[in-house]
């Protein structure tokens, strides 16, 4: 039986472990666009303490319309930063994946995907493990996909996803093995003419069969009224998991407690446990999770 410290391999490649760093601003981006050395600093500090893959904070694949923190992807110029930004991961025996983003400016699809595939090949140059394509936050592909926004409106979820399923396509098609694909989505959308499960369902289906290796399924957005606790989000991203069962599935949602995360690992709820703000203030979360999970005692 796997728990949290069993190793796991995806794609020919071996993660130590099955904690996943959350793609969330390390609040150290600036607006040049890039990957300085306190940013690599930070990440660094979680790959030693022991995270098994480290899933970035967004890389724009376009030049953002206003000026703006951020981290680029869309220029040959960034690549050594994000080399030693690779590099410091892999020192640890991390993994990393970087998550790609446009910002949520009108770009026609087929731009849209090429700047995506650029961005691509510009994470395997730098030394990635894979690359993630998010539908769950509020980039260029969000807008597309979700009937929250108003152009997404009038058409079914399997037409608007089209774009994304390209895009993964065409990433495994040019880069095979060499780089994984994942897909971060939601499992549904918990507010007024949000995704439903049966969307999120279909979208995730569509993804495997795309090639998307990974799923890293989340709830970004839902209403005040939802009771949120410790491992609340975890039958949602089940649900997913049962239809998707020939990709990894990452899951989140308020698993800071290392014998809860340990728990929906052991029983098979997901594949792999996502940490955003236990890592982000506790950048030794593993190391105190093995000591919690695995006593030593002395005699």
């Amino acid at each position: 039986m796997a728990d949290l410290f069993t190793p796991l391999q995806v794609a020919g490649r071996r993660l130590a472990n099955r904690i996943v760093m959350a793609p969330v601003p390390s609040g150290l981006a600036g607006r040049d666009g890039f990957c300085h050395a306190a940013l690599v600093s930070y990440y660094e500090r979680r790959a030693r303490a022991g995270v098994g893959l480290i899933v970035t904070e967004p890389l724009l694949i376009c030049e953002p319309g206003e000026p703006a923190a951020h981290l680029g992807i869309w220029h040959d110029g960034f690549l050594p930063g994000l080399r030693r930004l690779s590099a410091a991961a892999h020192a640890f025996g991390s993994r990393i994946a970087f998550l790609l983003e446009a910002p949520a400016v009108v770009v026609p699809a087929a731009s849209l995907i090429e700047l995506f595939l650029q961005a691509a090949w510009r994470a395997l140059a730098a030394g990635a493990d894979g690359v993630f394509l998010s539908i769950a936050d509020d980039g260029a592909l969000a807008q597309l996909v979700s009937p929250r926004f108003t152009a997404s409106n009038g058409s079914a979820v399997g037409d608007r996803i089209h774009p994304v399923l390209a895009i993964i396509e065409q990433i495994r098609q040019r880069f095979g093995r060499r780089l994984w694909v994942g897909l971060r989505m939601p499992a549904a959308e918990l507010i007024p003419s949000g995704l439903s499960q049966q969307d999120a369902r279909l979208i995730a289906r569509r993804a495997v069969a795309a090639g998307a290796q990974i799923l890293d399924v989340t709830v970004t957005r839902y209403t005040p009224d939802v009771a949120r606790f410790p491992g609340w989000t975890i039958p949602l991203i089940t649900g997913i998991r049962r239809i998707a069962s020939e990709a990894v599935v990452i899951g989140s949602g308020q698993l800071s407690d290392p014998l809860l995360a340990d728990a929906v690992i052991q029983d098979g709820s997901i594949d792999l446990v996502m940490l955003c703000t236990a890592l982000r203030v506790m950048p030794e979360w593993p190391q105190m999770a093995r000591r919690i999970l695995f006593p030593v005692s002395v005699e």
